[in-house]
């Protein structure tokens, strides 16, 4: 769909009325958003060193093996980590946006915040509990449901008082245009306690055999990567890139496809993970083939963000929300390829029970997902706050940091798995063998933990910065790089040539009557 002209960067389509119930809507949901995304970014560290500790022990044994932190062995830091990640970290972070996003696409006020407190305090006692109860030794060991039975009846009532919250914001809005975004959202409020409550009950409360839970487990797994964080992801990328290049998403019916291709086959993938195993045929078969056609809405995000984004492109240079967003965009796409890939049995053999999976997982939630919260975190802070970003300088190492390790993470832990597996299969060998092979990477993911922990604290300190006040009172909002081109300042995001958080009137996504 073309660019609408008359919203466009250096005429701004907001009057003082709008501007004035934008700010009321950002001073509405400034204490839950606030709560949610530094709670968020806490965890996130917290996961990260949890993380570079189970790295550290798969192949140093060693690693911190004194009795007072036999908590910390590998079976018990590896899951806590990518819970941590997952529940404390991901789901949290991407509650908060997506509350502010819906917000602010039915430019409607955040009724009762003190419910989403409660909500947010209820969650992030579920994830503590659920993590402590993972290093005490009382997980269950089905991946990503690993909490203690006990805790996900906490966060599905806390996610669900969030989730309703914002389905009665969507019905009171004051437009009758609806964005993309929303309906991506609106997919993540009903797929996630849809998923959770399903998974947890066939497994917790009326369990059948082991075989017929792994099978659930496998489809809570990818439900959860490509039903709930996927539809989030998208959402923050559909809302952010028309905000800072200033023009429409290039279709509405290319978006629709992506959204509901996701929504027909999302819910049928997961099972391929199980090929070779003790399952009827048709399942990982099943499994395959909607992972495969999940490639067709894939396709359409990616051509929507890329002709959007035509002849824009270089204010991934100067815009830290720009840089981070088309990071998370690429990320997904290249995610479904190994997706696809990994349904292909001979890739199957060489990756299952092996390391490669964790290389999956790092870039779904890190490379995709996480970048793309960091660079709606970027965008919205500073219009929650009333300031800018302190320093350019320490955004972009941030952003090189994390891109870093995280390329590294998901090479290194996937070359592991590969080597260990085919070490694995030769029936003659010492399994020993298949163990020294993949020493050499798995020292690598120790590295590229280092470099993710020291960007998080990084990101962390930066954000308690303005949270708590100290950002700059400037008149220009934080870039990452000084530019003379006066299209790409007015588009530049957040703000334009004033600070970010006094304008908002850049171009919204295209809506279905736009």
């Amino acid at each position: 769909m073309s660019n609408d002209p008359e919203i466009t960067p250096e005429k701004p389509a907001a009057g003082d009325a709008d501007l004035k119930l934008r700010a009321l809507i950002d001073r509405s949901a400034r204490v839950p958003v606030l709560f949610f995304l530094t709670s968020s970014v806490i965890w996130l560290l917290v996961a990260s060193l949890l993380g570079f500790v189970s790295s550290m022990k798969a192949h140093w044994p060693g690693f911190l093996d004194w009795d007072a932190l036999f908590f910390l062995n590998y079976g018990r830091s590896k899951p806590a980590f990518i819970n941590a990640l997952v529940y404390g970290w991901a789901l949290q972070a991407g509650l908060g946006i997506s509350l502010w996003l819906m917000a602010r696409l039915c430019r409607a006020e955040v009724k009762n915040p003190l419910t989403l407190m409660v909500a947010g305090h209820f969650w992030n006692a579920g994830v503590l509990l659920g993590v402590l109860g993972i290093l005490g030794g009382y997980g269950t060991s089905m991946e990503l449901m690993d909490f203690p039975r006990f805790v996900w009846p906490i966060l599905f009532v806390a996610y669900s008082m969030i989730a309703i919250w914002m389905i009665t914001m969507f019905q009171r809005r004051r437009s009758e245009s609806v964005y993309i975004s929303q309906w991506y959202i609106l997919g993540a409020c009903f797929w996630f306690p849809w998923l959770y409550v399903t998974a947890n009950v066939f497994v917790h409360i009326l369990p059948g055999s082991g075989v017929m839970a792994a099978a659930t487990n496998a489809w809570f797994q990818n439900g959860l990567i490509f039903l709930v964080l996927g539809p989030i992801g998208l959402a923050v990328a559909y809302y952010l890139i028309p905000k800072v290049l200033g023009r429409s998403i290039h279709s509405y019916q290319l978006a629709l496809l992506g959204f509901w291709g996701l929504a027909i086959f999302g819910g049928w993938a997961g099972m391929h993970k199980l090929v070779g195993g003790p399952l009827p045929a048709w399942m990982p078969s099943v499994g395959g083939a909607a992972t495969i056609l999940m490639l067709m809405p894939v396709i359409a995000v990616a051509i929507n963000h890329h002709i959007t984004t035509r002849g824009k492109r270089g204010l991934v240079e100067h815009s830290p929300t720009f840089r981070y967003t088309v990071f998370g965009a690429v990320a997904y796409t290249l995610l479904n390829l190994m997706a696809a890939l990994y349904c292909f049995f001979p890739m199957a053999k060489l990756t299952q029970l092996t390391s490669a999976s964790v290389a999956f997982q790092v870039m779904a939630v890190y490379a995709f997902f996480s970048m793309t919260m960091f660079g709606a975190i970027y965008f919205i802070v500073p219009r929650l706050v009333g300031r800018e970003w302190r320093n350019g300088r320490l955004i972009n190492f941030h952003f090189w940091f994390s891109v870093y390790g995280t390329v590294a993470l998901v090479g290194t832990y996937l070359l592991a798995g590969i080597n260990s597996s085919v070490g694995a299969n030769v029936w003659d060998a010492d399994f020993q063998i298949a163990v020294t092979q993949s020493a050499n990477f798995l020292r690598g993911t120790s590295v590229a933990w280092a470099f993710v922990i020291v960007a998080n604290g990084v990101f962390l300190y930066h954000l308690v910065l303005l949270v708590a006040g100290f950002g700059r009172k400037g008149t220009e909002p934080t870039m990452l790089g000084h530019h003379d081109d006066p299209e790409h300042a007015h588009a530049h995001t957040p703000g334009g040539v004033v600070p970010s958080f006094q304008t908002d009137s850049s171009s919204l996504e295209v809506s279905p009557h736009a």
